[in-house]
């Protein structure tokens, strides 16, 4: 039986799970260069050996408190539908291997245009957790601007 493996990670008392098949790496102790004018949900910019990537706060886009105090918040370094993207996390749990059986879909009365960007379920233990779709987080509109703030603050990384 094939089997996925997720980054599991948390925003305040929930935890969350991304394809780990989506993410480049996890990075901590790092430091946000703000950017004004930036799209909804930007923070700011990283510069990772050499590589201008825009921080993406998952808190904002979730209607909590974007400060995070936490000393083991984290970045999920992604390539979001070939852009590169950091969602911030207040924190990384786990990499967990999953049986294809227990993964399911997102339930139907849950799934609108709003939480698009939750893929699955996951059944961790007695835990249920939200799979986040790395690619369907930011808008089209949203990842155009993300994508002209990356061009005007340094190189793109292909």
């Amino acid at each position: 039986m094939e089997e996925l493996k997720f980054v599991i990670f948390q925003l305040e008392d929930q935890k969350y799970g991304m394809n780990l098949s989506h993410i480049n790496g996890i990075e901590q102790g790092y430091s946000i260069i703000p950017v004004p004018n930036a799209p909804e949900g930007i923070k700011g910019i990283i510069n990772l050996r050499g590589v201008v990537i825009p921080v993406y706060s998952l808190r904002e886009h979730f209607g909590m408190p974007t400060r995070i105090t936490n000393p083991e918040k984290s970045l999920l370094v992604t390539k979001s539908s070939g852009t590169m993207l950091a969602y911030e996390v207040d924190a990384v749990i786990a990499i967990e291997q999953m049986k294809k059986k227990n993964i399911n879909d997102m339930p139907e009365v849950a799934s609108n245009e709003n939480t698009i960007f939750m893929q699955h379920v996951l059944h961790i233990g007695s835990e249920i957790v939200i799979e986040i779709d790395a690619d369907k987080v930011l808008s089209e509109e949203t990842r155009a601007r993300v994508n002209k703030m990356i061009a005007e603050n340094g190189k793109k990384d292909a």
